[in-house]
């Protein structure tokens, strides 16, 4: 009798909604470095992603606040209000770091939040969650220091 071949871990499942075409060039290739993450899928517009989101079902969702059409709080809103992609990680990257918006973010359900001049802040924390095999939702919520 053959044994079962052992599972292989799914790498964690990461989706962005960013409207710079630059970033997301380069968000890629340093979320996907390793191995233990892979971006499913983008959108540069909020009613595209909250569209996209429902469908993919991701373990992290990279959020920007501007978009082409709509904006990240209208993002995070659809899925508060819709219980969509309940499990998955949400991470706020934005050139807007505002107090306003942080507290805005995070009331809305983000579970980290980052300046875009601290990219490599919210790369590590992703390699991290990737590394220890986690796809659901950190305990608590916390911001960037």
């Amino acid at each position: 009798m053959a044994a079962a071949a052992p599972e292989v871990p799914r790498p964690l499942r990461v989706y962005l909604v960013e409207d710079s075409e630059v970033l997301r060039r380069l968000l890629v290739p340093a979320i996907e470095v390793g191995g233990g993450a892979e971006v499913i899928g983008s959108c540069d517009n909020a009613p595209g992603a909250i569209a996209d989101l429902s469908t993919l079902q991701p373990n992290v969702i990279v959020i920007d606040i501007a978009l082409a059409s709509g904006n990240g709080f209208d993002v995070l809103t659809a899925l508060q209000d819709h219980n969509l992609v309940p499990d998955a990680v949400k991470v706020v990257l934005t050139n807007y770091p505002t107090r306003e918006y942080r507290e805005r973010s995070e009331r809305l359900g983000a579970d980290r939040f980052f300046d875009k001049s601290e990219t490599w802040q919210a790369l590590t924390f992703i390699r991290g969650l990737a590394a220890q095999g986690r796809t659901s939702n950190p305990s608590g919520r916390s911001s960037s220091g």
